[in-house]
């Protein structure tokens, strides 16, 4: 794939995107159609079993399980956060929100097998008609905040992950409540990240992950619990997914420390804890 062109409307999120998919941070998104092997359309993996199949034994090959069930589930995370932080981080941060449908994207898998990279075949966006950008040739105008967010879930959703969910359900049986906690926890991720660079308050992040997740598609529905803990003077936010990803099922993983399957008492005092060691390590670098 194609760097992005100078001067478009999202040139300054695909500038950011690569901090959340995993590639060098001085590197903006992909753009275009695929121009070199390792890339496998994102619309082609529900209507094609046999591109599929040949995804998650590579990736199976390279996390060290020929499980079609485990390499479903080990996928999910890799797979839909950079897609679902993309399009939540246009939607606050930029107010523009760029076509995370299947038809539009693509995923790369590096020579180990590892998820490499996302890319977008066109710059195609929605933003807010009142935005500069709204009469841009790429760009779809809407109404209003709302309407914005139903154009994110409907190529988010409807276009991309239900297809592709329904897919990996009939190939692996890995539980469709894994997959939509998948991608209501990256929504959570997102907003949570964004409080942490200065976007929102802690308050204001957890009205923001209620009211968009009130928005989503049912099945994206009281799949995570977002709260915040606090740590002398410092303040966090934290979550839990209400379902497993199932990754402690891998003989070299254990359970996340967000996981449904830990009692809520155990959980909370796990992530205390954590939060406790790593104020006390910035104070001690603050001292020093």
């Amino acid at each position: 794939m194609t760097c992005t062109q100078a001067s478009h409307p999202l040139d300054n999120l695909f500038a950011h995107f690569p901090g959340l998919n995993r590639a060098p941070a001085d590197l903006p998104a992909s753009t275009g159609p695929p121009t070199h092997s390792g890339w496998y359309l994102a619309s082609n993996l529900p209507a094609e079993e046999k591109v599929l199949d040949e995804l998650l034994s590579r990736f199976g090959a390279h996390m060290k399980t020929d499980s079609p069930f485990l390499q479903a589930a080990l996928l999910m995370h890799p797979y839909t956060t950079p897609v679902v932080s993309v399009a939540v981080h246009g939607l606050y941060a930029e107010g523009r929100v760029p076509d995370v449908s299947a038809g539009n994207m693509a995923i790369r898998l590096d020579s180990s097998g590892d998820v490499a990279e996302h890319g977008f075949r066109s710059q195609r966006f929605a933003a807010l008609s009142s935005d500069s950008a709204a009469s841009h040739p790429d760009a779809t105008p809407v109404a209003d905040f709302e309407a914005l967010t139903t154009w994110m879930f409907d190529r988010l959703v409807e276009e991309h992950m239900r297809p592709l969910f329904s897919r990996v359900r009939a190939e692996t049986k890995l539980g469709m409540n894994v997959m939509w906690a998948a991608l209501s926890g990256g929504c959570a991720e997102t907003i949570m990240g964004l409080q942490r660079a200065g976007r929102f308050t802690i308050e204001e992040a957890l009205a923001t992950e209620s009211a968009l997740l009130a928005l989503a598609p049912q099945p994206m529905h009281d799949r995570v619990s977002v709260y915040p803990l606090q740590s002398g003077s410092h303040q966090d936010l934290f979550m839990r997914l209400e379902v497993c990803c199932q990754k402690y099922l891998h003989p070299d993983m254990g359970k996340c420390g967000y996981c449904a399957l830990r009692p809520i008492p155990e959980q909370r005092e796990l992530q205390q804890y954590w939060f406790d060691r790593r104020v006390a390590e910035l104070e001690s670098e603050a001292r020093a």
